[in-house]
């Protein structure tokens, strides 16, 4: 059983493994559980022998009205594939594919990605790895809009590629020499932030006017290098992922924090929204590595964030640990109140990546799959990473 300090958060195991007879789009109509889930739409494969192709490795996802839209591929080994990053678009109620929305302008000689999305009204955004922070606005039975440009690409801080813009905003300390890699994205009012997280860097910008002529250029809001990963080489030099803005806050997820005794934590930082300076970063919460076996630990890899405004509870994402946690914003310093599983064989959580909520208490997340295997890692379909394509998908789950 997954208890939590909230009595109404009390979530039996057997609910994690509760619908896999009901029938999609019937199933979680209905009021239903915290930690009941079902498979809401595996991603398809396009070119199945040149993986990866545009939709897999599904990072981003968002709702809009009856929509489930999903970013990618969010992954090295792009370059020279053939396949542009695309949006996917699933029916909510069905998870039929409505759509599939690829990239016009990226050169696929180069490495090219999609990585998070986020959603105001009926427009999604999202920060690609060339082309900077595009957007697409779904109307009426639209299910492929053009898409749009927001903001110029993104530069080094340090170096002159894929282009360098100055700043003073980052400390003597940080480890330069990196390209940018844009990642998660949030929307506040007129404000995108883009988290970097190489750089260790929030960016910022106003979106432009629907008459604007000139693009938003991406300026550094925060740079430290507690925002950068902790590890030397691979996916543990990622840092700052994840990003919610919550009403004057900022939250961020470091997805390899520190080191502790038993490997890599997960950090979530928050900071002000408004000029937020070095001495304003404060640890909200950290995740340990979960020991799994004796001796065997599996690290936490903090991944995409969503703020609940109806609880005011943070969602977030634990791709190496499979699970979904809460944390309530209410208590100072946050509490994590419940962990949201998913272990059905047919299609677990398998490093998931990021969650976008629905109506009634219903959540969507990308089955992201990039780091399987991972050493001890205790999902049951994590086999020597063989047939991890399989899992790629989107799980619709029981939040609230």
């Amino acid at each position: 059983m997954i208890r939590s300090t909230r009595p109404e958060l009390v979530v039996p195991l057997a609910s994690l493994l509760a619908l896999a007879s009901l029938v999609a789009g019937d199933a979680l109509a209905a009021p239903c559980e915290p930690g009941s889930s079902e498979v809401l739409a595996a991603m398809p494969v396009d070119q199945p022998f040149f993986p990866p192709t545009g939709p897999t490795y599904p990072e981003g996802v968002a709702v809009v009205g009856t929509r489930v839209v999903t970013s990618g591929p969010a992954t090295f080994g792009t370059a020279g594939n053939g396949s542009p990053s695309q949006l996917t678009v699933f029916d909510a109620r069905t998870g039929v594919l409505r759509a599939e929305i690829p990239l016009v302008g990226e050169d696929l000689s180069q490495e090219h990605a999609l990585s998070e999305l986020a959603s105001q009204g009926s427009t999604v955004y999202a920060p690609s790895t060339q082309l900077g922070v595009l957007s697409w606005k779904f109307t009426g039975n639209q299910d492929a809009p053009a898409q749009q440009a927001v903001s110029t690409p993104f530069c080094s801080v340090s170096i002159p590629f894929p282009c360098l813009t100055t700043t003073d905003a980052c400390p003597p300390d940080m480890r330069f020499g990196l390209p940018p890699l844009p990642n998660g994205i949030a929307i506040a009012g007129s404000d995108i932030f883009v988290t970097d997280s190489l750089q260790g860097i929030i960016w910022t910008m106003r979106k432009p006017s629907p008459h604007a002529e000139a693009l938003a250029d991406p300026e550094v809001l925060f740079c430290s290098g507690a925002l950068q990963g902790s590890g030397n080489e691979g996916l543990s030099l990622f840092g700052a992922n994840g990003i919610a803005v919550v009403s004057d806050w900022i939250y961020v997820a470091v997805t390899f924090g520190p080191l502790g005794p038993t490997g890599p934590t997960s950090v979530i930082y928050r900071l002000p929204r408004i000029n937020p300076s070095a001495s304003d970063l404060a640890i909200a919460y950290t995740y340990v590595p979960v020991e799994v076996a004796p001796g065997i630990f599996v690290p936490p890899i903090a991944d995409g964030l969503r703020h609940d405004a109806a609880s005011n509870d943070l969602l977030v994402v634990l791709g190496g640990q499979n699970q979904v946690s809460r944390l309530d914003l209410d208590t100072d310093p946050p509490t994590e109140i419940a962990r949201y599983s998913r272990t059905d064989a047919d299609h677990p959580l398998l490093n998931p990546s990021t969650i976008a909520l629905g109506d009634d208490g219903v959540a969507y997340v990308t089955n992201h799959a990039i780091t399987c295997c991972l050493p001890g890692d205790p999902n049951p379909a994590c086999g020597g990473c063989n047939n991890a394509q399989d899992y790629f998908g989107v799980i619709r789950l029981c939040v609230e």
